[in-house]
């Protein structure tokens, strides 16, 4: 054996020789395009640009380590603002008629009318919608190319209030309060802590469909308070919309309530309000967050080395994921075109993520538990989110809020 194999130094340096050779050939191969049809404008622009900073950060790493199957990476990104039917249209013949691309992947592109816009063709569409409507509508127009990489809506909020059941917490009642707005993930999401309240014998005392343009709180707030519930379901997926909720509530809040703000707690625009030291003590949830241990700590690193920052809570780390998965079925196909090969080898195989494993059911969504795509349930401490349980595991002290009565 060469000496310059039994040095760690000199085997550490040879390893690196070949993988710097190996990304410089990639980068004169044929690049492959990866399509991101996301909201960079629009009312989910700061998830947006989450998705946009989890896919480049993926393409940097798959291209420092050689590319896929020799060949680099290209993201194209077209800009699908306020998820509506035409520019979804518009994104499928922009980055895959024209552009090429092999493969599209988003965070969430429409929650329905994605499907039909990148279900005739045939590169897999790969997206975290999270709503129930997406998989009926991916059966019934036989979609085999779409895949979700999430579980539902309902799901998620039956899991997230058996987490707040399980809190060092005890309510002075069995009451909760559900205010909503008016679109598929808010309804459905309502449904579900719904029954999952009154199957654990708690009484909804309130529930009222909320419109994404109001800014003054104070008629909601007053029926809260009139009603006295033990816990508040706030499910709004708008940033401003939420964010005054909040601010008006802590004014005049519901004393004997724990307050709950759904998905739109975990975005980037979210993670800057906690940071300034607004809704300290306030509840929220994802679906997509980074698992603590080796790989989740690794993909931090990386997104701390890349942006100076730590990734957010929403989104980020579920779109790695989407893209690192994909590439793992191209490997295993050995093409990177034969996409009915490489859709089954996404159907079939086991993926270990940072968020978790992606075990596709037979609807081609993945289910949330513990022992694959867990619930986050996350509180606002100091400075940043929390994360207090993940699935079924407390990870952290929970921090009873400042306006609850002694």
């Amino acid at each position: 054996m060469s000496k310059h194999l039994c040095n760690p130094l000199a085997a550490a340096a040879l390893v690196a020789a070949g993988c710097l050779a190996s990304a410089a050939a990639a980068q004169d191969a044929e690049p492959i395009v990866v399509g991101a049809p996301i909201p960079i404008t629009g009312p989910f622009a700061s998830d947006g640009t989450a998705m946009q900073t989890g896919l480049e950060l993926a393409v940097q790493q798959i291209n420092d380590n050689g590319g896929l199957l020799g060949r680099p990476l290209e993201l194209e990104v077209f800009d699908i603002g306020d998820l509506t039917p035409d520019k979804l249209q518009a994104a499928g013949n922009s980055l895959v008629d024209r552009n090429g691309a092999d493969v599209l992947i988003n965070g969430y592109g429409g929650m329905g009318p994605d499907i039909p816009a990148f279900c005739n063709y045939p590169v897999p569409y790969i997206n975290n919608n999270a709503t129930t409507n997406v998989i009926g509508l991916r059966a019934n127009l036989g979609c085999d190319n779409i895949f979700m990489g999430s579980d539902v809506d309902y799901s998620y909020l039956q899991a997230t209030f058996e987490q707040i059941l399980s809190l060092d917490h005890d309510f002075p009642s069995q009451t909760v309060a559900i205010l909503h707005g008016p679109y598929d993930w808010e309804l459905n999401a309502a449904e579900g802590v719904r029954d999952a309240a009154e199957a654990a014998g708690w009484e909804v005392v309130l529930e009222e469909e909320v419109p994404y343009d109001n800014r003054q709180w104070s008629g909601i707030i007053r029926r809260i308070n009139e009603a006295d519930p033990a816990l508040v379901v706030f499910e709004l997926l708008d940033t401003a919309g939420t964010s005054t909720f909040i601010d008006q509530f802590q004014q005049d809040p519901a004393e004997n309530a724990l307050l709950y703000a759904g998905y739109i707690f975990s975005t980037p625009a979210f993670q800057e309000i906690i940071a300034d030291g607004g809704a300290q003590g306030v509840l929220g949830m994802t679906v997509s967050a980074h698992l603590p241990g080796e790989r989740g700590d690794a993909f931090v690193e990386a997104w701390q080395a890349k942006y100076d920052a730590a990734p957010p809570f929403s989104i980020g780390a579920a779109i790695y994921d989407e893209l690192m998965l994909w590439a793992e079925a191209v490997r295993r196909v050995g093409s990177v075109d034969d996409y009915e090969a490489i859709n089954d080898a996404i159907r079939t195989m086991d993926y270990e993520g940072v968020t978790g494993t992606y075990r596709f059911n037979d609807d081609q969504y993945v289910s949330v538990s513990d022992d694959s795509l867990p619930s986050h349930l996350l509180q606002a401490q100091g400075d940043t989110h929390v994360q207090l349980f993940i699935g079924s595991e407390k990870n952290a002290d929970f921090v009873a809020p400042a306006w609850l009565a002694e």
